[in-house]
């Protein structure tokens, strides 16, 4: 209706640079699983489009040069705590992260406002960003911050990618189960007993959390779930078995979605 379109950019480089111990190999990995993701999750593909930085570095490593001369070393040691060890990939990566957020400009010749939905482990990029934009004349981009799903753990930062730290869109659903029921951080009792006594804490508790987050939009059900949970009459045996469905039940039709998605990565890639 508004003529809005997506853009993702996929920073494939971004595990391979950051994480000493990942290879090239297993980052090109986590970049096709997150396509077929996003892909599954029912984007349109005549208004959306994929920017992967390796793939489109010939489009996108001159702008991110201007990019570069703008930042210096102190701001980006500043800004990410980096130091003289600091790989060069790393200290270069924001020209690259900012691109995006002009690059329909450039392709169409004309200034369009851009907004950035992003966790906000991104958010020292984006700063960086709005600050450099207008000085190689472009707007500031807006942004809106995301809440990270937790760790099974439940410790607190973004989802981790252990094994048994965290869901995989390709889990079974028996391996979800397990999950869910073994590692799972709880907000209830120690015993049944003090549970229906006491109550639990549904605000630290991981299953609650995602509901809360992403899978329960019913929110009338979920302030049910949330009061029965703190009140002691909703134990954490169910609440754990009532999120491992709701899971199980996304993932069902996710994973359909996704094998269709390997036909269709094609017409979601930018072409130019």
């Amino acid at each position: 209706k508004f003529g809005v379109e997506l853009w993702f950019q996929f920073p494939d480089e971004e595990k391979f640079l950051f994480n000493q111990k990942m290879s090239y190999e297993e980052g090109q990995k986590w970049l096709n699983d997150n396509i077929l993701d996003v892909i599954a999750l029912g984007f349109d593909p005549k208004k959306t489009h994929f920017i992967i930085d390796t793939r489109h570095a010939d489009l996108m490593y001159k702008e991110a040069c201007k990019v570069a001369k703008k930042i210096t070393f102190s701001m980006v040691k500043s800004s990410f705590g980096m130091n003289d060890q600091s790989n060069i990939g790393s200290i270069f990566y924001t020209s690259m992260q900012a691109v995006p957020a002009f690059l329909p400009s450039v392709i169409k010749g004309k200034k369009i406002p851009c907004l950035i939905p992003h966790a906000i482990d991104q958010d020292p990029h984006f700063r960086l960003t709005r600050d450099i934009l207008p000085k190689i004349g472009f707007y500031k981009p807006s942004s809106i911050q995301c809440s990270f799903l937790p760790p099974l753990s439940g410790t607190m930062g973004k989802m981790s990618s252990s094994e048994n730290d965290a869901i995989f869109t390709t889990d079974s659903p028996d391996v979800v189960k397990s999950k869910i029921n073994k590692y799972a951080f709880s907000g209830g009792q120690p015993t049944l007993e003090e549970h229906k006594k006491h109550g639990g804490n549904p605000d630290i508790d991981v299953s609650f959390q995602y509901l809360r987050m992403l899978l329960e939009e019913d929110d009338k059900k979920l302030e049910k779930i949330y009061n029965e949970y703190k009140s002691g009459k909703l134990s954490t045996g169910e609440l754990k078995k009532y999120t491992i469905e709701k899971i199980n039940s996304f993932l069902k039709e996710h994973q359909k979605r996704r094998i269709l998605a390997k036909k269709q990565i094609d017409k979601f890639v930018y072409h130019h």
